[in-house]
């Protein structure tokens, strides 16, 4: 299995916070985000090697990042991308990395999520149905879930709809940026392209897969943050120093 981390996006809405600085690269408690996944992933026997997909731009900054952490079976992968117009999309770069690292799954991080669970429980989901399989994490509040993608299972946990950003969702369950994906349906993202969907987000192309194969979800345990604007980053900043505190909360 080949661990993917999505880090070549540009932080637009986090660009006064950020600078120059890749988001995943920005710090949340005591490391910044992208450490925070490794220590997930670093004892993970089924992976044998982590891509950080990047851009040219960011480039440099990783492999610093690396150097000072000294990382095993971790390659840093640049996309030719100076600035978020013309970076190729977040589809295209998993196209990309499917064809440069074969493996016969995937597990696909976005570089700004950060979770509290060791992933144990998602990894065994994915054995037993070796189907794609979104990570899932209950906001508990509707209003909460208008922001997000928001998804309905059924009793087996197959996604049976996905909505995104709905005005009235149906649940309160909603989509992370994690993903295990069989290499079959991961090849598929030409497939997507193709037919003119949404280049830039994984989301959408576990939504449009989801409608050609059975898609699966599996709610996490333990904490969830997005770290996608300044109002989500802060109260990830404030929430992480607590739980730091007390993990045990």
């Amino acid at each position: 299995m080949i661990a993917i981390i999505l880090a070549g996006g540009y932080a637009v809405r986090l660009r006064h916070l950020a600078g120059d600085t890749a988001k995943p690269l920005l710090e949340v408690g005591s490391k910044p985000v992208i450490s925070h996944i490794m220590d997930k992933l670093k004892n993970r026997s089924e992976i044998e090697k982590v891509v950080v997909a990047t851009s040219t731009k960011f480039e440099q900054q990783f492999n610093d990042w690396l150097n000072e952490n000294r990382y095993s079976k971790v390659h840093i992968r640049p996309e030719v991308s100076r600035s978020d117009k013309d970076k190729p999309g977040a589809i295209k770069c998993l196209s990309d990395v499917v064809k440069e690292f074969g493996s016969d799954s995937y597990l696909i991080i976005a570089g700004d999520n950060l979770f509290t669970s060791d992933l144990k429980g998602f990894f065994q989901y994915f054995r037993q149905t070796n189907h794609p399989l979104i990570a899932i994490h209950d906001v508990k509040r509707r209003e909460l879930a208008k922001e997000f993608g928001v998804l309905e299972l059924d009793a087996d946990g197959r996604i049976t709809a996905f909505q995104e950003k709905p005005e009235d969702p149906r649940t309160t369950l909603i989509g992370t940026g994690i993903y295990l994906l069989p290499d079959k349906s991961l090849r598929r993202t030409d497939e997507y392209l193709r037919e003119g969907e949404n280049p830039d987000s994984p989301g959408y192309f576990v939504q449009w897969l989801s409608k050609k194969e059975p898609v699966y979800g599996h709610i996490l345990s333990g904490e969830w943050w997005d770290i996608g604007t300044p109002q989500s980053y802060n109260e990830a900043v404030s929430a992480f120093k607590k739980f730091e505190k007390d993990p045990a909360r």
